[in-house]
């Protein structure tokens, strides 16, 4: 509340310097003012809504934040060499090789793989799949096994002692009745040498030029209005994201 009053102030403060009073306020001069500043001014809008419905202002409409495009990427043979780590160098932690292997292959975000509980994991013994947000995510063979290798432990401990957690996670933390962190499993995996910003927008991008945006928002457990705008992305000139692509 406080930093809307803030941007509230700073508003008014350059209509003044302007000579302009509050009710001569016009769209042009609204979407100049935000444009010259910080995007924390956007949150003017609460108090440019309030106004307008008490007619001290007109009809002035505070536009949303355009979200940029995703720029960092890696190439495709480095992003194969990883998943390839991930697939089959048991140096590496499980619990790495597996959220690296969701990540490279699906995009999945990291807040969305620590929400997954051992019951997520849909296992017939024919085939794997996770369970995302009520849709089915079907896992090749290889990463199957990780799965799997990873819950099997997980669920035995939650079935020894039920009292420590009401969860049983698919990525423990170090206390049983939280998940990992997103930022801590996010630093684990760079430090084994795994990129997760780059290579779920890798992911990402090639999932999105095979399927419409309602089925990758399906696949990937995304919001649908994210899911459209990878399947733009998609449609795009790849060499402008090839020349893009650089490692953090």
């Amino acid at each position: 509340m406080r930093s809307r009053l803030r941007r509230a102030l700073e508003l008014l403060d350059w209509l003044d310097e302007h000579g302009i009073a509050l009710g001569e306020l016009a769209q042009p001069e609204l979407e100049m003012w935000l444009e010259e500043g910080a995007v924390e001014r956007r949150e003017v809008r609460a108090i440019v809504t309030w106004a307008r419905g008490r007619g001290l202002v007109g009809e002035l409409v505070v536009p949303r934040a355009r979200i940029a495009a995703p720029s960092v990427f890696i190439m495709d043979e480095e992003q194969a060499e990883q998943l390839h780590r991930c697939l089959s160098d048991d140096a590496l932690p499980l619990d790495v090789r597996t959220a690296g292997a969701l990540t490279l292959l699906f995009g999945l975000q990291h807040t969305k793989l620590l929400e997954l509980t051992v019951h997520d994991v849909i296992d017939d013994n024919a085939m794997v799949a996770l369970n995302l947000a009520g849709h089915r995510l079907p896992l090749p063979p290889e990463v199957a096994r990780l799965v799997r290798a990873l819950r099997d432990p997980c669920q035995a401990r939650w079935q020894l002692d039920q009292t420590a957690s009401t969860t049983p996670w698919l990525f423990p933390g170090q206390e049983p009745a939280r998940p990992l962190g997103a930022t801590y499993l996010n630093l684990k995996l760079r430090r084994y040498g795994i990129a997760p910003r780059p290579g779920r927008n890798n992911a990402r991008l090639a999932l999105a030029t095979d399927l419409p945006a309602s089925v990758l928002a399906n696949f990937t457990g995304t919001s649908i209005s994210n899911a459209t705008r990878w399947t733009g992305y998609a449609r795009r000139d790849w060499l402008d994201y090839i020349a893009s692509r650089t490692q953090i």
